[in-house]
């Protein structure tokens, strides 16, 4: 199954979601998910050389560098696991990366500038393609996540359940092998219901 994580704003945490997504296949089926950094920003490719830096690596979660060619094959990466592709905010290598997807999962957090982006990305995925909007570093009891949700769900925006909450230990896991995949565990069951 390919999973592309793809969001035309950047800080939605999309490294973070398809590290930690990831992170839970990983754990779950004990083999190994492959995660592709298409993102010129290099962040996943970041995070597993600082993990390997830090002597943990990152277990059964390889990172490898994409570009056209390698998205364009990505099927071959996972024709029995997981492949994740942290895609780039913008241009050929994002529309390539929602073209071979199984599913789009498009992050936003819970605030108004976020979501335009959301519906915009959603908006982008080619037409018939599988996607969901997931809430994500959201403060669960504020006005801005409440409003957020009833914005999706007026708006018949396909969204997760699952709900990623902010936190300080996923803010500072970036370079290291995360203790858990928190919410992502969650978000991946919903994601094998429909896949």
């Amino acid at each position: 199954m390919i999973v592309t994580m793809a969001n035309a704003k950047g800080g939605v945490a999309k490294t973070t979601g398809a590290i930690l997504l990831a992170m839970a296949w990983a754990r779950r089926f004990e083999r190994e998910a492959v995660v592709l950094d298409a993102d010129p920003q290099s962040s996943a490719s970041l995070w597993r050389d600082m993990a390997e830096d830090a002597g943990s690596g990152l277990g059964l979660v390889d990172v490898r560098p994409a570009n056209l060619s390698t998205l364009r094959r990505a099927g071959r990466l996972g024709a029995d696991g997981l492949v994740v592709v942290d895609a780039p905010p913008q241009g050929r290598l994002l529309e390539e990366a929602m073209k071979v997807a199984d599913f789009v999962i498009v992050p936003t957090s819970d605030s108004p500038l976020d979501l335009q982006q959301a519906w915009a990305t959603m908006a982008a995925i080619p037409s018939g393609a599988r996607a969901a909007v997931l809430v994500s570093r959201a403060e669960v009891n504020t006005r801005a996540y409440a409003d957020t949700i009833a914005g999706l769900d007026r708006a018949g925006t396909p969204r997760f359940d699952t709900v990623v909450r902010k936190r300080q230990e996923i803010k500072k896991m970036m370079g290291s092998l995360p203790d858990s995949s928190y919410e992502y565990a969650q978000a991946l069951d919903e994601l094998l219901e429909v896949a």
